[in-house]
């Protein structure tokens, strides 16, 4: 879900024209949450286009066609929720102490590993992020500041095509908490798989997930502290850029 209302946003937001694109976009959010129940025709219908302009929109935004964006509010719809869940001033402490801890365990000589990644790399190009935007910028400073100029477009779409001009001499780091960015649903997930590029993956879940598609990962939080992600993603590049 997530997702969905990130890069239906990032479309209006770099949006130079209002093109008939915008005009899906903007539709697709006002009617956000009936989306669930649109089959392919109510919804070309709701943006009075043609079904084949949905589907091409969709692909346009990151996803294999409408039945994978709608697929995205029903599959990953809880998390969200979720983290819109306000924590008592204990509850955040005791989520971030947690979060601090399983960072504090990450191996000193992966830590060191990383970084001469990032540094020996021709391109650094951060991915993902979805709402970490402050927090890869963040990042992109201090990777920066450490001698190295990383690239952060905050545009998804531009993300994914960045992929397919990366080689082997190059570096991806992708940000998702969750995970559900690397979903196939999502063509991001194929971009990443055909990719040269090295790849880390900053994220909560288990990286035996993800170890068939990333190089290395690095969890640094627990998929229930989710709420603190925001403040655990920037000790997290503390440490990693102390």
């Amino acid at each position: 879900m997530e997702t969905l209302i990130y890069n239906l946003l990032a479309y209006i937001n770099n949006s130079l024209d209002k093109d008939i694109n915008y005009h899906i976009a903007k539709t697709l959010l006002e009617n956000f949450q009936k989306i669930e129940g649109f089959s392919l025709e109510t919804a070309a219908e709701v943006c009075n286009v043609a079904p084949s302009t949905i589907n091409r929109f969709c692909k346009r935004i990151g996803f294999r066609n409408f039945s994978s964006l709608r697929n995205s509010v029903t599959k990953y719809g809880a998390p969200l929720e979720t983290n819109d869940i306000t924590l008592s001033g204990d509850s955040f402490i005791a989520q971030l102490k947690e979060n601090v801890e399983i960072i504090e365990t990450i191996p000193k000589e992966q830590i060191k590993g990383i970084v001469k990644q990032i540094s020996k790399s021709r391109r650094v190009v951060i991915l993902g992020f979805e709402k970490h935007q402050i927090q890869a910028l963040e990042l992109q400073k201090k990777i920066l500041l450490a001698g190295k100029f990383c690239e952060c477009n905050t545009n998804i779409f531009k993300q994914m095509d960045t992929l397919d001009l990366l080689s082997e001499e190059d570096m991806i780091i992708t940000i998702s908490i969750h995970g559900h960015l690397l979903a196939e649903d999502f063509l991001l997930f194929e971009k990443i798989k055909r990719t040269k590029a090295k790849k880390l993956l900053i994220t909560f879940s288990k990286p035996q997930q993800h170890l068939e598609l990333f190089d290395e990962v690095l969890q640094c939080g627990k998929i229930e502290n989710s709420a603190v992600s925001s403040q655990t993603l920037l000790r997290l590049f503390d440490v990693l850029f102390h």
